[in-house]
């Protein structure tokens, strides 16, 4: 089925219908106290006592077309379309002559799609009423829809003979031509349009897609010429002409019009950023195609630079291509002009999360946290933020409040309890830390982080030694080369006074990573503690040219003795 224009709608049609005054002839005083309360409840909205009202003056006068059709009305606006049409079937045949019953029922047909019997309803009507138009495009209408596009030809040209040109019906008949491939007439139809109003630029484009559909490159390019005379600023003559010349494989002119387009507010800025969402998805392929989008991006940033949803695009792309810091910036933009945004939120965030920076990071995410003060990831980010800026109570009241809001996201609660373990640590709270290690450990009782961080807690402690060395040793059985797991491992048995075991692993770790501070200053302790004096003085010295080791590390070198 082609698309039509719609000449009137059921709605408006069955109202103006209802609207209209009728008459009986029949004067029992209770069917008229009857039928006058009857539309005084209509008028009130009362539509059961409107029932019930009308089916008692049908019970009075069974004959009567009026309350008929007042029933067929009331089932219409209750969309009892089945009963209405009996109801309206009864009053048309009642008085055959009447117009509005006869157009209610036509209405009805409609819209139950028995366009047959519509079309004998609208036929009668336009005979009898042959200054009504609204009869004969109905009638049109109800051959199109039963594919009956011939007769409804017939019909828009007799509504043209009897009325004169009309934009609706040229319309209507092109596209008819256009579907049945008539391309002469439908042709013909457009430069009626085209005549009735020369300068009007839509029907030269209408011309032009004809050409096009008809693979006439030439004679479409004729028209857009003729449309740039016109209007060459235009953006759909832009935009069409964009699209001609893709079609003709000249890319050149193609993106020259659609910048041209682009740069016209006669189309919608949603437009604009959907092909530009289509282009950026090959653009990734085509070098051409990407300098393309980055022009027309421009373009959009130039005309629209507070338009958040260009913006977005900006951002997306530069997501894409990896631009991490121009990215930062342009959400920064974002989030002033339209902050409701989550998702803006928390890419901001992450971003600001993997440059490390923290105040920016405590900053946003405490913004973000007004506006969504029920979502768990941004008091996340926030303790996160504090932690590393070693505001450690705000950290604890962020991670604390998350673990107050229901949750089913397990990997997610094991990073809260975890990151709160530290925090925790980091206080000094060491049995609050360790519950909350406790915790992770309970939901993922493999995470090898947090085994080797809790195991190493212990150790400083000299605490659980036993349980910590369980641990680590199942660090180190995951990741036997993992050297961080391994001085972990090794310090656990140093404070076990296992020296020549720590010694091993310790050598190990070394060997994998021989410029980390930490590593090499357990080195130089454990070597003390096996009496290798100057040995354990050499560890110490590299560590401390390395980088920052323990509080201690200075002081052992200048007293040539192990500081605990």
């Amino acid at each position: 089925m082609i698309r039509l224009f719609t000449y009137s709608t059921f709605i408006i049609l069955t109202l103006h219908v209802l609207s209209q005054p009728r008459a009986t002839n029949f004067h029992n005083p209770e069917f008229i106290h009857n039928l006058i309360e009857a539309n005084r409840q209509k008028i009130l909205g009362n539509f059961d006592a409107v029932k019930d009202l009308y089916e008692k003056c049908l019970k009075i006068n069974p004959n009567s077309a009026v309350v008929y059709y007042e029933l067929a009305s009331y089932y219409v606006q209750i969309n009892q379309y089945e009963t209405s049409i009996k109801y309206a079937e009864r009053a048309a045949k009642l008085e055959p002559q009447n117009i509005w019953y006869k157009a209610l029922l036509g209405v009805l047909y409609k819209q139950t799609k028995q366009y047959k019997k519509a079309i004998k309803i609208y036929q009668l009507l336009s005979e009898q009423n042959t200054n009504r138009i609204d009869f004969l495009y109905e009638l049109a209408y109800m051959y199109i829809y039963s594919n009956k596009l011939h007769k409804a030809l017939k019909v828009f040209d007799e509504i043209e003979q009897k009325f004169g040109l009309d934009e609706t019906i040229i319309l209507e008949k092109e596209r008819i031509y256009s579907f049945k491939r008539q391309y002469d007439k439908s042709e013909s139809e457009i430069r009626k349009l085209i005549q009735l109003n020369p300068n009007e630029i839509r029907y030269w484009g209408m011309l032009a897609e004809l050409y096009i559909a008809q693979r006439k490159l030439y004679q479409a390019e004729e028209i857009y010429q003729k449309m740039l005379q016109l209007d060459s600023t235009n953006g759909l003559v832009n935009l069409s002409l964009a699209d001609y010349y893709r079609i003709k494989g000249d890319l050149e002119k193609s993106f020259f019009h659609l910048q041209m387009a682009f740069k016209s507010s006669e189309i919608d800025i949603d437009t604009k950023l959907k092909m530009l969402i289509t282009l950026s998805g090959y653009a990734e392929r085509n070098n051409q195609l990407s300098q393309e989008v980055d022009r027309l991006l421009q373009i959009l940033l130039e005309y629209y630079p507070k338009n958040s949803k260009v913006l977005t695009l900006h951002a997306d792309l530069l997501l894409r291509q990896n631009k991490t810091k121009e990215l930062h910036q342009v959400l920064l933009q974002i989030i002033q002009i339209d902050p409701s945004k989550y998702i803006i939120w928390e890419q901001l965030l992450l971003i600001e999360h993997d440059l490390q920076q923290w105040d920016s990071l405590l900053v946003h995410s405490e913004k973000a946290i007004e506006l969504f003060p029920l979502n768990a990831n941004l008091y996340y980010f926030k303790a996160i933020a504090a932690y590393e800026l070693k505001k450690y109570s705000i950290a604890d009241e962020a991670l604390s409040y998350i673990q107050t809001l229901p949750s089913s996201n397990k990997d997610f609660m094991v990073e809260v309890y975890a990151l709160h373990g530290e925090v925790l640590h980091a206080m000094g709270k060491n049995a609050e830390s360790d519950s909350k290690l406790e915790k992770a450990l309970e939901i993922d009782k493999s995470n090898k982080i947090i085994l080797n961080n809790y195991s190493y807690y212990l150790s400083l402690r000299s605490d659980s030694l036993d349980k910590a060395e369980r641990m680590s040793l199942i660090c180190v059985e995951l990741e036997p080369n993992n050297p961080t797991f391994l001085d972990t491992y090794a310090w656990v048995l140093y404070k076990q006074n296992k020296l020549e075991k720590a010694l091993e692993y310790i050598e190990r770790a070394y060997r994998l990573q021989n410029n980390n501070a930490i590593i090499i200053e357990h080195y130089g302790d454990i070597l003390f503690k096996l009496g290798r004096y100057d040995e354990a003085l050499e560890r110490w010295n590299e560590a401390l040219k390395i980088g920052k080791g323990s509080p201690f590390l200075e002081q052992k070198i200048q007293e040539k003795k192990l500081i605990e």
